[in-house]
């Protein structure tokens, strides 16, 4: 496999977890419902708080970037009143994932 599917697997294979432990984290949730709609955050291996152990060494291991954003609008549907944030690859930013929190 080369190294641009490599690099997309890895991205594809922890969005998820990404996007459920920042979702659940009360840090990260402060922060994204007091910033701006679509104003992006970056998540990597820099970040130094509240991301889980096996989340941050996937991200040192492979140099994974992140946004996170509070968006108005999503192709994915939930519940009304519900914010929604946009998890995405910045390397690959048709890796994408929402959560309605």
């Amino acid at each position: 496999m080369d190294y641009q599917k490599r690099r997309y697997q890895q991205y594809l294979e922890l969005i998820e977890d990404v996007a459920l432990e920042i979702s659940q984290s009360s840090y990260w949730r402060h922060l994204l419902f007091n910033s701006e709609y679509n104003q992006k955050l970056v998540i990597d291996s820099s970040v130094e708080v509240v991301i889980f152990k096996y989340i941050k060494e996937e991200f040192v291991r492979h140099d994974l970037k992140f946004y996170v954003s509070k968006v108005e609008d999503c192709p994915d549907e939930f519940d009304p009143g519900s914010i929604i944030f946009k998890f995405e690859s910045v390397e690959f930013p048709e890796i994408v994932r929402y959560s309605g929190n």
